[in-house]
């Protein structure tokens, strides 16, 4: 009888304490449920939200078939080191261009670099104030298009480099001054860089169908690559055009 009635009260003493332990125990932790654990870290949670699509996703120019570029801008006494450098100067004698060229990406992310290669061609309109003549100048060219900048996911940002050959109807003004000017010869037929650094349109005002254009800045260069190349005439001098640009593809 003395074990039945300890059995009992022991029953007895666990269904009555059981309830009370249940009810100080700690609940399991769940940190989903709880509302206030993104206030914990709102920067981290608010950058974890925003919607992040690959630079060449994003990128239309190079699923269109073409692309057109007009630029314009004046004529400069700097050398191409200089500009490029951050010396940007206006000719004074007021020289300048408009120019349209039409091209096609060849490449994109040669040997999975940044690199994008495509082939342009193009006519430019040099203006002569002064001179009683206006020229006319052809461009044919490869360029690359690099694109290294942490902030691209946001902004699209290239740096573009042309290398091609450029042949003007008559030697532009800015030419012949210099030619004369150092007692040397000048010649139609000219080596042609074209160096550019330009961001996506559609990135900057968040509108999808601009992403096919870019707006930037260029330097429209004609040498004779310090007078080493035969086909140029061993001519020294040439010619720099500070442009503004817009291209767009089609």
């Amino acid at each position: 009888m003395t074990v039945i009635a300890a059995a009992i009260a022991g029953l007895w003493i666990s269904g009555s304490a059981g309830p009370a332990l249940a009810e100080n125990s700690p609940s399991d932790v769940s940190l989903a449920g709880d509302p206030s654990f993104g206030l914990a870290l709102p920067a981290i949670g608010a950058i974890a939200m925003i919607p992040v699509i690959p630079v060449r996703e994003r990128e239309v120019w190079f699923r269109d078939t073409w692309t057109a570029r007009l630029n314009a801008g004046f004529a400069t006494d700097k050398e191409l080191g200089e500009i490029t450098t951050g010396d940007i100067e206006v000719d004074g004698g007021n020289q300048s261009m408009i120019g349209m060229d039409v091209g096609r990406p060849l490449v994109d992310n040669f040997r999975d670099w940044p690199v994008d290669f495509a082939w342009r061609v193009g006519l430019q309109r040099l203006f002569e104030q002064g001179a009683g003549s206006n020229a006319f100048a052809q461009t044919a060219y490869l360029k690359m298009y690099w694109r290294p900048f942490p902030w691209e996911r946001f902004v699209g940002t290239r740096i573009g480099f042309g290398e091609g050959l450029s042949y003007a109807w008559d030697v532009p003004q800015v030419e012949r001054e210099y030619a004369a000017r150092h007692g040397e010869d000048t010649s139609r037929l000219l080596n042609y860089l074209d160096v550019s650094l330009d961001v996506n349109v559609g990135d900057v005002i968040q509108n999808e169908s601009a992403r096919r254009c870019w707006l930037g800045l260029v330097i429209s260069h004609r040498s004779g690559v310090f007078g080493l190349v035969d086909i140029f005439g061993n001519v020294h001098n040439g010619s720099n055009y500070n442009t503004a640009a817009l291209e767009c593809g089609f």
